[in-house]
């Protein structure tokens, strides 16, 4: 149902905006004026598209530098009071490791 729903709404967008590039050349016969408008209202489409998605992906990648960090700090911290406590030193130290080498590759990436 989700699908035909959505399948409505694009054809009526693309109804309203092919009309829209119509109604805009206001009564010219003249079909290259019809298609310079279309293609403007279609490029205005694109960018504002384009814009959002570069939004988007910018806020999924300080997003993900959040949690890598809160992640390797977590780990490290871990990893330090169970080395320091003595409580598992072995696997304390491989933590500690572990959280370093989380830090180098995701400075370095992100």
């Amino acid at each position: 149902m989700n699908g035909k729903r959505a399948a409505l709404a694009i054809s009526l967008f693309a109804l309203v905006y092919i009309s829209t590039c119509l109604n805009g050349v206001r009564g010219e016969e003249n079909s290259s004026a019809i298609q310079e408008r279309f293609q403007i209202v279609v490029g205005e489409w694109l960018n504002f598209f384009q814009a959002n998605l570069e939004w988007f992906a910018s806020t999924i990648v300080s997003f993900m530098k959040y949690a890598v960090k809160t992640l390797y700090f977590a780990v490290g911290l871990a990893g330090f009071v169970m080395w320091a406590s003595g409580f598992s030193r072995y696997t304390g130290k491989k933590l500690i490791i572990g959280a370093i080498a989380m830090a180098i590759v995701s400075e370095m990436l992100l």
